[in-house]
Order: C-alpha cells, then structure tokens, then sequence
C-alpha cells in the first residue's frame, strides 16, 4: 500500500465516520430528540471540526515527509530552486568577467 493509499484511506475513514454521525444526528431529530435547528447546529460543528482535524492531519503529514526526505539527504524543491538561482548568478558573473 503507497503512502498516497494510507491517506486516502484516513481521509476515507473520516468522511465515512461523518456520515454515520451525520445519519445518527438526522434520527435522533427523527424521533424528537433534537429539534430541526439543533440537529443543523451539530452536523455544522462537527462538519467544520472534521475539516480542521483533516488539515492537522495533513500538515502533520506533510511535516513528517519534510522531515523523512531531510533525514535521508533527499533535495526539496527549495534546495533545487536555490541551487539554480546561484548558478544562474555565476553564470552571469561569468559572463562578465569575458567582456
């Protein structure tokens, strides 16, 4: 299973966790435990409480990848771009010195 497959699956795990509270949340209003407005509160609170545990998780993510790549002398995008500013100023240099 590829890293991409295991965050799919959290994320999948997720939404399939907010549907089930979401059909909990439409019952309990069914049988006059919550009224029509409590039960829109809830599935809104706990909508935009999902939305923010799934950014955490895919900033903790990303961290770690950062950290991961670091760890094993991999470049980043950042070290690529920086590399290529400097090359293009030695080229420049370069190019002055011969005229």
């Amino acid at each position: 299973m590829s890293f991409d497959d295991l965050i799919k699956l959290g994320v999948g795990s997720l939404f399939l966790a907010k549907e089930k509270v979401e059909e909990f949340i439409e019952e309990a209003r069914k049988k006059g435990e919550l009224t029509e407005k409590e039960a829109k509160e809830l599935i809104e609170k706990l909508t935009k409480e999902s939305e923010e545990k799934l950014n955490e998780i895919q900033k903790m993510i990303k961290e770690e990848v950062k950290r991961q790549l670091k760890e094993l002398g991999v470049a980043t995008k950042e070290d690529v771009e920086a590399l290529r500013k400097e090359i293009e100023e030695l080229k420049s240099l370069l190019r002055n010195d011969k005229e």
